[in-house]
């Protein structure tokens, strides 16, 4: 099955769901199921964004303004009941999340669009709770004024954002995450900033679109190891899949092989897919052999989910959609 979450919100063809397609079996005209998460308030769900299965759970970022947290689920089929709130949006450095990736030693990075700052948090024996980690001691060895949001690992390299404490400002070369915003006084925001995560082989990927790469820090100390080299057109979202990282960038998706030198990694990408119809947004394979790829096309008009071969070649429209495609997740059957 795919796992679709959109871009969702309060207007009429908002989708504030989970949705599941079947696959295997060519283009889809309807979803399986439009309703994968099953909840006492439904009316909690919006802006749906990053999922994640790890744990026995099924995690999700639900992006609302009025909510930001991160809901754990539990499950199977296309059916995941809510379990608990994972993460909750009372630190200041939880707003409007956007991605999650967990280490497999105990540990859960979020990213936080209008903080613009990766969070980290350790996570209970269960799964189903996590709690602050400390601000990374690489960031807090940089002796910097100031006071870091809450569990800070990656942070802003500007420290004066609408509507967030003030932090350090960080100098080019120590890490700190690109951000714009738009408007002036009570009406700034933040409009683009972090966004997907990645970890393998001893490293965490950062896409900061804005900054038009992917940054790579050490996932136990923050350290920052530099970013991928060229300029990419707002990098938003990434995968891995075996021993290649793609990162989806404007109508384009990239790819490079994944480092394997912790110490000083390098990420050179290339261009490997290509459309007209409007900007990429989430990426995942399935485990046919050879794996189909499927790609979300998030301002085509209308909005649809292609499906290629394992190279991203031959594409076909898999389905259309009312709402805007924004995170594919694969789950097996």
């Amino acid at each position: 099955m795919l796992f679709v979450t959109f871009h969702g919100g309060s207007s009429k063809d908002s989708i504030n769901q989970v949705y599941a397609y079947s696959t295997g079996s060519g283009p889809q005209k309807d979803p399986s199921s439009k309703s994968v998460l099953n909840m006492l308030y439904l009316d909690q769900l919006s802006e749906l964004r990053g999922m994640v299965l790890a744990n026995g759970c099924l995690y999700v970022a639900n992006g609302s303004k009025k909510t930001s947290n991160i809901l754990c689920f539990q499950g199977s089929g296309s059916t995941y009941d809510l379990v608990s709130t994972f993460v909750c949006g009372n630190l200041n450095s939880v707003n409007h999340p956007f991605s999650l990736v967990f280490d497999g030693a105990g540990h859960c990075f979020v990213s936080n669009q209008d903080t613009n700052v990766v969070a980290i948090f350790n996570v209970g024996a269960t799964g189903e709770t996590a709690t602050p980690g400390p601000v990374a001691s690489y960031l807090t060895g940089l002796g910097l004024t100031g006071t870091f949001l809450d569990a800070t690992f990656v942070a802003s390299k500007v420290g004066t954002l609408p509507n967030v404490p003030p932090t350090p400002t960080l100098e080019d070369g120590q890490g700190g995450l690109d951000v714009t915003t738009t408007g002036t006084g009570k009406d700034e925001k933040v409009s683009h900033s972090v966004r997907d995560l990645a970890l393998a082989n001893g490293i965490l990927f950062v896409a900061d679109e804005p900054g038009g790469c992917v940054r790579m820090y050490d996932p136990s100390t923050g350290e920052y190891h530099g970013k991928s080299t060229g300029a990419l057109k707002s990098p938003t979202h990434l995968l891995i899949q075996g021993t290649t990282m793609y990162v989806t960038a404007g109508q384009e998706i990239w790819s490079s092989p994944v480092p394997t030198d912790a110490s000083n990694p390098t990420l050179n990408f290339t261009s490997v897919f290509s459309t007209t119809l409007g900007d990429v947004a989430g990426l995942a394979f399935d485990l046919a052999d050879p794996p189909n790829s499927y790609i979300a096309i998030r301002t085509s008009k209308p909005p649809q989910i292609l499906i290629c071969d394992e190279n991203l070649q031959n594409p076909q429209q898999f389905t259309v959609c009312t709402d805007s495609p924004e995170f594919l997740l694969f789950v097996p059957d």
